[in-house]
């Protein structure tokens, strides 16, 4: 059984590592067959030094797109073969110059050979291949510059979290964790104002009687966010009281909280939802800009919060 190979997708990169090894294993061993002492790791640094009259360390990382630590180890090893030369660049003391020293240009004709029968022969099997597998790499290389592997997984961690995340409707028996997800972000960041405490304490007297609405986000049987609906006139509404428990913030919890908002607005004749926050809530204000919201001058300047400092607005 080949677990790496059942794995699929789930191992590419170990199935490339061990594409990898079988490639450099046998590359040992055609240099040895050929009595040129010289290791396959060491090609692509020899290889970009061969093609110019000299280059320095940066330059080869770049070129070959390794990280500047290992190409400084393979060009330490190269020098230590003494088939490399370095010098102090006269311009920066901190740079240095490589070229092919006397062994390594001795040993180029040959090697050069060597490449040769290993490019006709790569070549031999990748032509009888149904997919080109140096196009694939390609794309794939293409691909991650654009969109790095680890964006991608964090996209798809994004969207498995929120679909296991349940937006529930407000109830009474949830009026303590209203309360408590409020307090919990209010206090870290400012305090608890007398408008706080009269909203938060009597949610159904204040938000859901006048014709409001209260959204909360369950995940794991906890309720983990929340986030109100206050009825300001027939038309607006105002997105208030958005919380997500610290332990769960960047599941996306607040993003679906707000979309499941801006729909209810939406069932109850709304034209437009306002809000007002703070400044310096820099995720809070992102996360509001990727809903749809605006800057806006709705309330005037004349907040009933001391820290309300920034009003926003959205067309629905």
């Amino acid at each position: 059984m080949d677990t790496i190979k059942q794995l699929g997708e789930l191992a590419l990169g170990s199935r490339l590592k061990r594409l990898s090894d079988e490639i450099m294993k046998d590359g040992k061993k055609i240099y040895a067959a050929n009595k040129i002492d010289f290791e396959p790791k060491w090609f692509p640094v020899y290889y970009a030094i061969s093609q110019q009259e000299k280059t320095t360390v940066t330059d080869i990382a770049e070129a070959i797109g390794f990280k500047h630590p290992s190409v400084s180890q393979l060009v330490k090893e190269l020098e230590k073969e003494g088939l490399i030369e370095t010098k102090a660049n006269s311009k920066d003391a901190r740079k240095r110059n490589l070229k092919l020293s006397k062994k390594g240009l001795e040993l180029l004709p040959g090697i050069e050979s060597i490449w040769s029968d290993i490019s006709n022969a790569m070549n031999e099997m990748i032509d009888q291949h149904t997919h080109n597998i140096l196009c694939a790499m390609e794309q794939c290389e293409d691909d991650f510059e654009k969109t790095p592997m680890y964006d991608r997984v964090q996209k798809h961690r994004k969207q498995r979290l929120m679909s296991q995340i349940e937006i529930v409707d407000y109830q009474p028996k949830y009026a303590p964790d209203f309360l408590r997800l409020n307090t919990e972000w209010i206090e870290k960041y400012f305090k608890l104002e007398e408008e706080d405490r009269k909203t938060l304490e009597n949610p159904d007297k204040f938000i859901i009687k006048p014709g409001g609405a209260i959204k909360l986000a369950k995940y794991k049987d906890e309720i983990v966010g929340t986030c109100a609906l206050i009825k300001v006139n027939e038309k607006v509404y105002e997105l208030a009281k958005m919380a997500v428990t610290e332990k769960c913030q960047g599941l996306q919890i607040g993003k679906k909280l707000g979309l499941s908002v801006l729909e209810k607005a939406k069932e109850l004749g709304g034209t437009k939802v306002i809000l007002e926050s703070n400044k310096k809530l820099t995720p809070a204000i992102n996360l509001y800009k990727s809903l749809g919201f605006k800057s806006g001058q709705h309330f005037g300047g004349k907040s009933v919060y001391e820290r309300c400092d920034i009003e926003m607005e959205i067309m629905i």
